[in-house]
């Protein structure tokens, strides 16, 4: 049975009374930012955290001191996956320090004490049991097709530190 509500008090102050229970009005008001104010904050990270492209690499200690990362191949789409930025996540689960190198590959940091953006050469040390994120620069994709006209780049990434064979260095192709 529905039960009548009644708006204000005997000293002058706003309250609501719906049967047995009593709402102050400025409570329910500050409840209600409250969540929407959560909502927004919560929009707003997953935007900008959540869309970028995330992939994940990890180096393996191998046969004459050498070292390879895995996955042996990464495709990465243009048209998906690099809607709101691209990280690598570099894993290194070894007792050794290792290197991500990727010659024609762009990290993308900021300088010190500015909010300001740059760019340089990927060549990231990942420390013993360390993962390191890497946000990378995905300008020089958008602008640059292959000579045989087909959009697909490839870039090689290896561990310059503990270097083997040609055959231990991996690849990532950007395709449209």
């Amino acid at each position: 049975m529905l039960q009548p509500c009644s708006f204000g008090n005997a000293s002058g102050g706003t309250t609501m009374t719906n049967g047995t229970k009593t709402y102050n009005r400025s409570s329910i008001v500050l409840v209600g930012f409250l969540l929407s104010l959560v909502s927004v904050a919560g929009n707003y990270l997953v935007s900008s955290a959540g869309l970028a492209g995330e992939f994940h690499f990890m180096v393996h200690d191998v046969e004459g001191d050498a070292a390879a990362w895995s996955p042996r191949e990464v495709v990465i789409h243009k048209s998906t996956d690099l809607e709101g930025g691209l990280i690598f996540v570099l894993e290194n689960p070894t007792p050794r320090t290792h290197v991500f190198e990727a010659p024609d590959l762009f990290e993308q940091i900021r300088v010190e004490g500015s909010e300001n953006k740059t760019v340089k050469p990927m060549r990231v040390y990942a420390a013993p049991e360390e993962t390191v994120l890497v946000q990378v620069s995905i300008e020089e994709w958008k602008r640059v097709p292959e000579a045989d006209g087909s959009e697909a780049q490839t870039f090689q990434f290896f561990c310059p530190l503990h270097t083997g064979e040609e055959a231990l260095r991996s690849q990532i192709r950007v395709v449209p």
